[in-house]
C-alpha cells in the first residue's frame, strides 16, 4: 500500500509540473480558405482553395514572440502567370513580416512590418478582446483546453481553445488575454484556422527579444501610410495589390 501511495504522489507531482509550464515554443499552422475571401468565380479557378503557413510562438513568463517559421524553397501555389499578368494571392496578418512581440506585464505590443522595402516597428498596446468563457472542453495535443468566444470589430466570429496547463496569456496572431495559452482558433466557421502542431518545453532566449532596427510608428500612423500607398481597406480589412510584369 505504501508503494502505491508513493506512485500516486509521484504522478500528482508530475501533473502539477505539467500544469505550471511557463516557458516553451509552439508551432502553429494557419489554414485559410481562400475561396471564401473571393467572389469572382474565375479568380477562384486560378488559385488553390486553401493556403497554409507555419508560425512559431516563443514564450517565457510575461513575454511572447510570434513569427513565421522558416520556409522551404517549394514553389508558391498562390503565385501564377496569366497571359502575361502577374497574379499574386497572398493573405497576411500580424507576424507575417517579422516578429510580433507582446509583453503582458507592461501591456506593450510591437509588430515588425516591411513596406516598400523599408522596415517599420509598429508600437501599440495590448487591448482587451471581449472574450466570453465557456465550460466546454476539448483536448489539443494532449492538453485539456477550455472554450472562449468573441466577435471582432469587423464582425468575425472567433472560437478559441486555451489551456491552463500553460498559464501564459499568449496565442497565435493577436489572440491573447485568456487564462492560458491558446492552442486552437477558428474564425468564421473555418474561414481561418490556427492550430498548434507541436509544443516544446523550452524557448530560445534570443528569440524572446523585442524587435529593433526599424522606424518606430504608431499603428494609426502606419495605417495612414498604408492608405496613402494602397488605398483604404475594405470592410474586412483587406487591401488588394495588382501588379503586371
Amino acid at each position: 500500500m505504501k508503494k502505491y501511495a508513493m506512485l500516486i504522489a509521484a504522478f500528482a507531482g508530475a501533473v502539477g509540473l505539467h500544469a505550471q509550464t511557463k516557458e516553451g515554443t509552439i508551432v502553429y499552422e494557419r489554414k485559410i480558405d481562400a475561396h471564401r475571401m473571393m467572389q469572382d468565380e474565375q479568380m477562384k479557378a486560378m488559385v488553390p482553395q486553401f493556403q497554409t503557413a507555419n508560425y512559431e510562438l516563443y514564450f517565457k513568463d510575461t513575454v511572447s514572440v510570434y513569427k513565421p517559421a522558416p520556409k522551404d524553397d517549394a514553389p508558391d501555389p498562390f503565385e501564377s502567370n496569366n497571359g502575361g499578368a502577374h497574379v499574386v494571392m497572398r493573405f497576411s496578418g500580424p507576424g507575417d513580416d517579422g516578429a510580433l512581440y507582446k509583453n503582458f506585464s507592461s501591456g506593450k505590443l510591437l509588430q515588425e512590418n516591411t513596406l516598400e522595402e523599408k522596415k517599420y516597428i509598429i508600437t501599440d498596446t495590448l487591448k482587451p478582446q471581449g472574450w466570453k468563457l465557456a465550460d466546454e472542453t476539448k483536448t489539443v495535443l494532449n492538453h485539456t483546453c477550455k472554450k472562449a468566444t468573441m466577435t471582432t470589430e469587423r464582425g468575425s466570429k472567433v472560437v478559441a481553445w486555451y489551456t491552463e496547463d500553460i498559464p501564459v496569456p499568449a496565442g497565435p496572431d493577436r489572440f491573447t488575454g485568456l487564462p492560458g495559452t491558446v492552442l486552437l482558433v477558428d474564425i468564421d466557421s473555418s474561414r481561418i484556422v490556427f492550430a498548434a502542431k507541436e509544443i516544446k518545453t523550452s524557448a530560445d532566449a534570443k528569440e524572446l527579444k523585442a524587435p529593433s532596427g526599424g522606424k518606430l510608428l504608431t499603428r494609426a500612423d502606419y495605417d495612414k501610410k498604408l492608405d496613402e500607398l494602397l488605398g483604404p481597406a475594405d470592410a474586412q480589412g483587406r487591401r488588394i495589390i495588382k501588379r503586371d510584369n
